[in-house]
């Protein structure tokens, strides 16, 4: 199985690739989208390849995903009996050599404080500041790199309507995210007491939401789907390197479905930012590397059947 996901970061109206010394770059005001068009390319432009240089294969299924940068909202939509393959590729890293084989769980938390309103000039007392309130609760929260495997993070504010009006509503988003089931869960804990505590503190109302974006998943190194990809860089002369990520990816979505998944690069660069980059010759290498799987794959079969 090979995937790539459509969809990508902002700002990306009116994208004006320009190429320079052999990488490709926007202009500047927006993203490049190599994450993940470069993924999408790379399969379309192997798939043509097999087809126009009659190269035996064994089956292929492609899949396509929509809606993965907001949580993979796409892939979260397959059903486990959609998948026909025994192994699959995501192509949505960066360096080459760099075979992502294990990625952390992720929860979502949404909150809505909600206060009093009143005037800010004329009786402020008798007021619940609910940004005031959500305040307190984030300065009280461990944020940012927490330890080796877990991360959390506090996105999104939105609240108030006017300066001279006490806010009475505040609506925070955030997540976290760990290796270790027993890390995410005290650290999701954490957070949820933090607003629960300035909440009770402030006399303010909590409505708090904490969802499941996705699982986990940890590939042993000897499993079939990474030694092909090792084996297919070696026939290259490119040295693997096996490296755990910190982000989540339709992978995490296919390895949860049973469908043993590892994730590879095609050469994207910087992504999210409008630094985004692509070299030629690094894009041009994660195609052959892709190519080489699936010819390594089909002489195993073969050899098998003999």
């Amino acid at each position: 199985m090979l995937n790539a996901h459509l969809d990508t970061v902002g700002p990306g109206d009116k994208i004006r690739p320009r190429i320079s010394y052999g990488v490709i770059t926007s202009d500047g005001k927006t993203i490049l989208g190599a994450d993940n068009k470069a993924g999408v390319a790379a399969i379309m432009e192997v798939l043509e390849v097999l087809k126009k240089d009659k190269i035996p294969h064994g089956d292929l299924q492609v899949i396509f995903t929509v809606q993965e940068e907001i949580g993979l909202l796409g892939a979260r939509g397959i059903r486990k009996n959609w998948l026909k393959a025994d192994l699959g590729y995501v192509l949505d890293g960066g360096d080459v050599d760099t075979l992502i084989y294990k990625a952390p769980t992720q929860y979502n938390l949404t909150a809505e404080i909600i206060g009093r309103a009143a005037h800010a000039g004329v009786h402020p007392e008798a007021g619940i500041n609910a940004i005031q309130v959500a305040s307190q609760a984030i300065a009280k929260m461990k944020l940012g790199r927490i330890d080796r495997e877990t991360t959390a993070n506090i996105g999104i504010i939105k609240g108030g309507v006017a300066t001279n009006i006490i806010p009475e509503k505040v609506e925070l988003k955030g997540e976290a995210r760990s290796h270790s089931p027993r890390k995410l869960k005290s650290q999701v804990k954490h957070m949820q007491r933090c607003l629960a505590q300035a909440c009770r503190k402030n006399r303010a109302f909590l409505k708090l939401n904490v969802d499941n974006v996705y699982d986990s998943f940890d590939l042993a190194t000897n499993e079939k789907v990474v030694k092909l990809a090792e084996k297919a860089l070696a026939n290259l002369n490119i040295k693997p390197q096996l490296k755990a990520t910190g982000g989540g990816s339709d992978a995490n979505i296919f390895n949860a479905l049973g469908l043993k998944t590892l994730i590879i690069g095609v050469g994207a660069d910087r992504v999210h930012s409008k630094n985004e980059r692509l070299p030629i010759e690094e894009f041009l290498c994660g195609a052959k590397f892709l190519l080489e799987i699936i010819r390594e794959n089909c002489v195993r079969k073969n050899t098998k059947k003999r």
